[in-house]
Formats: structure tokens, sequence, C-alpha cells
């Protein structure tokens, strides 16, 4: 068809040209005549106003008072900046009743906003402020009223309420639905007009669940696809059926109130608009278009200026003809170039950094913080040097080039390097109810504790501008505070109570307090990990050596796992790649021999040694960058129901994100094929410390699981539904499993089929499915899967949840799932356990980054001091569940791996050592 209309075009052509001549000589005759018409009626009107030389053009053109009045504020409030009212504690106090109720805590121990620590802490409550702080003995306290309550915290950690600097909650509902996305308005790269406030959804079920997490104020800021995204607003996560009642009141102490801008660049501008006529599509698009609205800005605000400055005088106000210049477009701007908004810049590379410098000293314009910035630490000297902040993750990384291979120390580094540093989760890209858990993981890894704590407190008050308010547990501040069970940078740390505004928000059952007064909730932080590499005998090959300075042991003589840990001064004794002796006094004569044979000693604090971790994953061995298709194996469409896809033919070696999950202790990973639809194929188990498949072990099992994805993700052509797709899953385990041998073998339950899915009904018409076929059915996902326990344990039906809480709501097929303490008693796993499901905990995101946590998240769902259950959901359960064979590598830690502050010592692997001492960033084969 489109040829011959290509060559039809030349007789039409023909055919119309002498009209088309007609037509434009006429066309040319109107065009001039209007361009006439328009002069002359400019040049008339020009005269008709032009006041004749008897008339007094001051009175003929007297501006309108309301304008005049109007605008003269304008020029009053350009004066102005907003700031921050240190006295404001002192004037609440001052104004306090004196009869309204109180809540008096005592015997806390207050962690403050910037770390430090007061043990038998008194903490006054009134008129939703703290009214009193003090280090009192418990008889010297003031009697209560009836009406006070009194609680006695037992020496738990007490600290100030977090506060996220970066969170879309309210914006961005959970779950996500298209009706409810506002987040971002990409009708243009600039929307600096665009505010947050205007699309706040205070029914976000997400708002309560972030602040059980402890989260008692977030920024919640437009997104990041375009360039200028607009104003944030600050809130207290608190229930409100109005955002009014959920703002923090900016304006208490009169004047200006704090105001915050997001702009962003790097790669989501590109994507959003490379494909927008006029949007830009490179990095020097991006700067040209920050620069044109720069530039628009300053334009107007010398308008301004002249205006107010012919204002500032009487003969000035007299000659005034026009009103104040005002514009909606570009005000926001102008605010920001007169230093009345704080502004917040995502960017990851340094080139984003440095050009946005570039910007800011172009035109005149502060930086308050630099948001994810991941590479920040390549350029820490300008960011310093300009009194700039890094508001940053600890462990979110990856998925595409602008975050990729970012180094694991980096929130250590930007700290020691006297630069403010914030953590943050970027609700709902991670979800906001574990800020602390950003913390944790960035203390591991070397950030202070005091550091941890003040970057989800105090730091990120600072650079709101209300430090005068929160971030501290001090008299006249508002009285958001958080009782932890245990230290808040402890694995598994969880909120009590929750108290905004003096309000309990969210409070444990009296049965999660009563626990937590066991020793295991410990109530000192943790160590960090050590970054120095020891002394030692280790070295990578040795199949003879022995280990000592082992405490726990879950290795048996034979080299598996035991059924139960072995404690005390142990010693492990290797010869011959073979596991010769584990134990204390017995293993003296191994010892002695291995001695007189000069067999290398290596010498341990505190060691542990468990059997390597298996964790099933998303595309582990098939993706780097998640946005940067030539790294990844690509997605089949999901029908290659005739000849399934096996991965074992796809894995890869070589990735970072392979890398860093090995000299984590994960020594193998089972990996199905990616599909764009439903099924994905067969998965294989392969070790991720090998160099290539030509390794011994490499591919560990070819054939590991038959994996399918039941729900929207599995919709596709030929499985447009998720009843196509059920019925096409009954299909291929009854009547079409003739279509290969791997059905077969299904349906006989030789082979686990594994079906990711979140929805409760989806599952039990898995379990319904089980029943008829006999084929062995393995949940993966289950958000839901707590709903139907009591018929998963009946009917045998394993389920290895991720993520491991098994509560990320981002979707609706997952939007009943638990989201754990102080809300309801249990995480979603914690339910199936107890019911007797067998659970496995594995890694099923596309970022790829958080397999490394996976021994800290069994210990969470574990609970404090259950550590063959959190070695059983990352190891054997998972073997279990995919009827794979145990696995006799084995890893040796220094420090308690179920706790942070460890660090892996030695992996044991194929008969010999094969990593000693590994840095969690080393470059990788």
């Amino acid at each position: 068809m489109e040829k011959r209309e290509w060559q039809e075009s030349p007789r039409r052509h023909r055919r119309n040209h002498d009209k088309s001549a007609v037509f434009l000589g006429i066309k040319k005759d109107i065009f001039l005549a209007v361009i006439i018409t328009i002069i002359t009626t400019f040049f008339l009107s020009s005269q008709w106003h032009t006041p004749h030389h008897h008339e007094n053009p001051n009175t003929a053109f007297q501006l309108d008072a309301t304008d005049l009045e109007y605008g003269l504020a304008q020029c009053a409030l350009n004066q102005q900046r907003p700031f921050v009212d240190n006295t404001l504690a002192a004037s609440r106090l001052a104004t306090l009743s004196s009869l309204g109720r109180r809540i008096i805590l005592h015997n806390a121990t207050l962690l403050d906003g910037d770390g430090t620590v007061t043990h038998d802490c008194v903490i006054e409550i009134q008129d939703g402020i703290f009214t009193r702080v003090s280090k009192v003995a418990p008889d010297a306290l003031e009697p209560a009223s009836p009406n006070d309550r009194v609680v006695d915290l037992q020496d738990r950690v007490v600290t100030p309420g977090l506060i996220d600097m970066h969170s879309h909650a309210g914006v961005r509902e959970t779950p996500q639905l298209w009706a409810t996305e506002d987040v971002t308005e990409i009708s243009a790269p600039l929307t600096p007009w665009a505010r947050a406030i205007d699309a706040f959804k205070p029914q976000d079920n997400a708002i309560p669940v972030i602040a059980s997490g402890g989260v008692t104020t977030s920024l919640v800021l437009t997104g990041a696809k375009n360039q200028i995204s607009g104003e944030g607003v600050v809130v207290k996560m608190k229930r409100a059926d109005s955002v009014r009642d959920m703002l923090v009141n900016l304006a208490e102490s009169g004047g200006k109130p704090q105001r915050y801008l997001k702009m962003a660049m790097g790669e989501n501008q590109k994507r959003q608009f490379e494909n927008v006529p006029g949007g830009p599509s490179t990095r020097l698009g991006e700067s040209y278009w920050f620069r044109k609205a720069y530039d628009n800005a300053s334009r107007l605000k010398r308008k301004q200026d002249r205006w107010c400055e012919a204002a500032s005088t009487e003969k000035g106000r007299a000659s005034i003809t026009q009103e104040y210049p005002r514009s909606l477009e570009w005000q926001t701007l102008v605010d920001v170039l007169r230093g009345d908004l704080r502004v917040n810049v995502h960017g990851y590379e340094t080139e984003d950094i440095l050009a946005m410098f570039d910007h800011a000293d172009e035109f005149g314009f502060n930086i308050t913080a630099l948001h994810h910035a991941l590479h920040a630490d390549l350029v820490m000297d300008q960011i310093k040097d300009r009194g700039i902040a890094v508001v940053a993750f600890s462990d979110s990384w990856g998925d595409k080039r602008e975050l990729y291979n970012v180094s694991s120390y980096s929130p250590a580094k930007v700290d020691e390097y006297g630069i403010p540093f914030v953590l943050t989760r970027d609700h709902p890209a991670e979800h906001g109810q574990w800020l602390i858990y950003e913390a944790q993981i960035a203390h591991h890894f070397g950030l202070r504790a005091e550091s941890a704590i003040s970057s989800v407190i105090s730091t990120p008050a600072r650079l709101l501008g209300l430090d005068n308010r929160l971030g501290f547990v001090r008299s006249g501040y508002d009285a958001d505070l958080v009782v932890w069970d245990r230290h808040p940078l402890a694995v598994g740390a969880t909120p009590l109570e929750v108290y905004i505004d003096g309000n309990s928000v969210a409070r444990a059952s009296e049965s999660l307090w009563k626990v937590s007064e066991s020793a295991t909730y410990v109530r000192e932080a943790p160590a960090s990990r050590t970054r120095n590499e020891p002394e030692s005998a280790c070295r990578s090959g040795l199949s003879d050596f022995a280990v000592r300075g082992i405490s726990m042991s879950f290795i048996g003589d034979d080299g598996l796992r035991s059924e139960q840990p072995e404690t005390g001064n142990l010693t492990i004794v290797i010869r011959e790649g073979h596991v010769v002796c584990i134990g204390g006094d017995k293993c003296d004569g191994p010892v002695r021999e291995a001695i007189e044979n000069d067999v290398p000693l290596i010498d341990l604090q505190g060691g542990h040694l468990l059997p390597g971790l298996t964790i099933i994953t998303h595309q582990h061995g098939l993706v780097e960058m998640r946005q940067e298709p030539s790294t990844s194996d690509g997605a089949s469409t999901g029908e290659q129901y005739g000849r399934p896809l096996s991965s074992k033919f796809g894995i890869k070696f070589d990735g970072i994100h392979v890398g860093r999950a090995y000299r984590s202790g994960i020594t193998h990973i089972v990996t199905p094929p990616l599909t764009d639809g439903f099924f994905h194929g067969i998965s294989a188990m392969f070790r991720p410390g090998a160099k290539s498949v030509l390794d011994d072990g490499a591919i560990a099992e070819p054939s590991a699981g038959l994996h399918f994805t039941i729900g929207h993700n599995g919709k596709s052509p030929q499985t447009p539904s998720i009843t196509s797709q059920i019925s096409k899953l009954h299909d291929l385990l009854t009547v079409d499993k003739h279509l290969h041998p791997i059905y077969e073998s299904a349906a006989r339950g030789k082979i686990a089929v594994v079906i990711h899915t979140n929805n409760k009904d989806v599952i039990a018409h898995m379990v319904a499915l089980k029943k008829e076929t006999g084929a062995h059915i393995v949940i993966m996902g289950g958000a839901e899967a707590h709903l139907i326990a009591a018929k998963l344990a009946e009917a045998d039906v394993p389920v290895i949840v991720a993520p491991f809480w098994g509560c990320e709501p981002l979707f609706w097929d997952a939007r009943n799932c638990l989201p754990g303490p102080p809300l309801v008693d249990q995480l979603g796993p914690q339910v199936l356990i107890d019911a007797g499901v067998k659970v496995g905990i594995s890694n099923w995101e596309d970022t790829n980054n958080h397999i490394r946590n996976s021994i800290w998240e069994a210990s969470w769902v574990a609970g404090p001091g259950n550590r063959s259950l959190a070695l059983d959901l990352v190891s054997r359960n998972v073997e279990d569940i995919l009827r794979l064979p145990r696995s006799k590598d084995f890893v040796v830690y220094e420090g308690d791996p179920f706790n942070y502050g460890a660090r892996v010592a030695l992996i044991f692997e194929e008969g010999k050592v094969q990593s000693c001492y590994p840095d969690p960033d080393e470059s990788w084969h």
C-alpha cells in the first residue's frame, strides 16, 4: 500500500500544480493584507491612547489601588527569608496549660536524634509536645494525676520519630494504580508550578504502615521523570481525612514558611523525553532546559525588582503603569533565586552533580541536598566546599548505569569526610516502613552508630529547617517518639509504640511487649564490619588447612549441615578437601597432625561455620542492568511450551551482582529464564563463585524447577488472562504433558513446579491443582499466602517468600499482605511457619542487590536467637523445597553472621578454599 501511494503522488502533483499556484497567490495577498491591517491598527491604537500635551499622565494611568497594594505586599515579602525560630520551643512551653493530660514515660534509654545516649530517662508529654526530659529517680517523679498515663519502659530504647526526607507516599498510592499515580506531571520537562500537596491522598494505606516502622515525618516530593517537577510538602504520618490535618505547621512562628523544590538530572529524564519533540534526550539537553528555566526566572525577578524599586518612593509609585510582574509558570523559580526554597536535586553520576553546580553558580541559587548521589564519594571535596548534604540509599543499586557498581562503603565515606548525610527509602521504590533498615545496613558497612541514627532523625530535621521542633526529644519539641523492642540498629528492630504529636498511632500487643523483655532483645548497637584485611594463613586453593577460634558450627563431621549447632572453642580440620574433624578437644589429635605436616592454621575470633546459602532469584546471572537491554540475556514471550527454555544455557558468571552475592556467603543461586509472559522455563542452580561454565560444578543442577508466573505480569497473547494462565498450567500437567518430558516429570512430582504469584485466590487454585495432579507445587512470592496458611500446610505446599517480610504491596495482587509488628503480631512468613508450612526466603526483585542481605532477613523472620531456623530459611529449606542435593560447601565467618558486623573469612567449595576475606566491592573475574 505504501508503494502504491508513493507511485501515484507525482501524478497528483502535476494535476494540481496550476490550482496550487493560483491558491498560493491568493493566500499571499491575504497574508500581506492582514499584516498591513495589524500594523495600522497598532499605530492608530498607540496614537489614540497617547495622552495629549495638556493631560496629566500620572492621573490618567494611576494603577488600580488593589493592584498597587498587592505589588507593595510582594515587594515587602521579597525582602524576607524563611528562618528557623529557635525560640519556638520556649514559646510553646510558656503557653502550655497546666490542666492537660500527661503521658509520663520513665526508665527509658533515650537514644536522641544525634546518637547521644541517656539512661534512666523520664519523658513527659502534654498537648502534643515534650514538656520535660530529665534523668530522675522514679521516687522523685511528681505525683501523677488520675488522668495521666504512666509507663515504665524497663530500660527500653526510645528515639525521636524517624524522618524520611525523600518519599512519595500519598502521591504514589499503594497498591499502585493508574488512577492514583500522581507523582510527576510529565506533560513538560519543566513543571516548577506543580505541588505535591495538590495530589496528596491521606487515605493511602501505606501511611499508617510507614508510621508503624517509626517514621513520623516525611518530605513528600514530586517525582523525577522530568527535570523540575515541583514543590514538596512535609507531613506527619498519621491517619487523617484531609492532608490539611497532616501538614506540619511551617508558619507557626510567623513569616515565610519553609519550602522545598525537587529537581532531577540523569537517565530518568532522558528516557521520559527521548521521543518527545523538543524534549531533552541527552544530558546536554537537560542542561539547556535547566538554564532556560532559570534564565526565564532571572528575567522575571529583574522585572519584579525594578517594579519594587520604582514603588519604593511616592514619585516612583505615581509613575507605575503596570501591575506587579507575575508568572504562575516561573514564580517558584524566582523564589528559589531569592533563597525561599530548599533545593533538592535528584542525580547519581558525577557529571550530573557537577553540571548542577555550574547551573547554581550561573544563576546564583543554593542547593540543599543531592538526592541518591550514589557516586558522591568521587567528588566529596566539591560537595563539602559548598555545604551541600547527600541524601542516599545504603543498599539500593545496580539496575541502571547511573547506580551501577556503587561502593558499599559510600555512606561511611561521605560521613567521614564531614558531609551531612541522610538515608532514605524513596517510598515506594523501597517500602518506607523499613527506613531504619537503611541505617542498619549502612552501619554494618562502617557508618558510625551515631551517624546512622542522625541520618534518619536529626540531620534530615536540620536540612528541612525544622530542627527547632523535630529530630530531638527536647522540651517544647513535637512529641514524636518511638519505643523500640531492641536497639534500632540491631537486626529485626521493630517499634513497640509510635507517638506522633503526643498521640499513639501504633502500639504492639502486650504479648510482644512481654517478649521484648528477653535478653535476646539487645539494647546495645552492634559492631560494624571490619574493613582491614588481617594477616592470615588463608590462601585460595588450599585443600589442607585448619581453622581455630570457631564459636559456633552448623557443619557436622560429614561436611553436611548438622541438626543442631555445636558451640564452644571449636576447630575444623580439612585434609585433601574433606572434613576430618569439627569440635573441641576431640580434634586435638588431627590438629597436632596437621601442625606436624605444616598444614596452614587459620585463627579467628568469634568464628561461625555455616553451609553456603542457596537463594532463588529473578535474574542473577542473566541481567546486569535491568534498564540497559544490552546487559540482559533477553526475555522470551513465555509461550515456548514445546521446547522449554533452560537458563543453564544463558548463565554468566562475570557480573557484579553475582560476585557480591558470592562474597556475602551465597554459594548457590537458582535462576529461571527471563520471560515477558506466563512461562519461564527450567531454572538452573549455579555456583556464583565459578569463573565460567567450564569450572567444576559451575552448573550444580541443570533442572532445578519449572517456573510459571500467574498474575498480571504473566499476561501474554496466548495467556491474556489469569484464567487462561491457570487453565494452560492445568493442561500442561494433564492432557498436554506429552508436549515435553519435563511436564511428565512435573506431573509425577519429580521436579518442582514453581508458581510466582502473590494473590491468595491464585494460591488456592494451586493447592487444588496439586490435589488433582499430584504435582510438587511451590509458591514463590506468597504475599497473601498467610490467608490460607492452614490449607497450604495440609496440602504440603511450601512457600518461598520474596521479599523476606512478604509485604510490599506495590500492586493489587499483594494488597492483603501482613505489615508485621506493631500493627499485627507477625509477618506473613511467621504465620506460615507457625502453621507448619515449609518456608524459604529468596529474592525476586529487578534490582538484584538485596540478595546479599539474605542471612539478616532470615534472622529477622526467625527472631532473635533462633539461628537454626534462620539458617534453614536460606539453605536447607530451599534445597528441600526444590528437592536439590545437600550442599557440601561451607563458609567461615568472623563474627556472628546472623547479626550485623560479621564478615566472610573464607569460602570452601569443590574441595578447596575459593576465597579468603573477600571485600564486598572487589572487582570480579
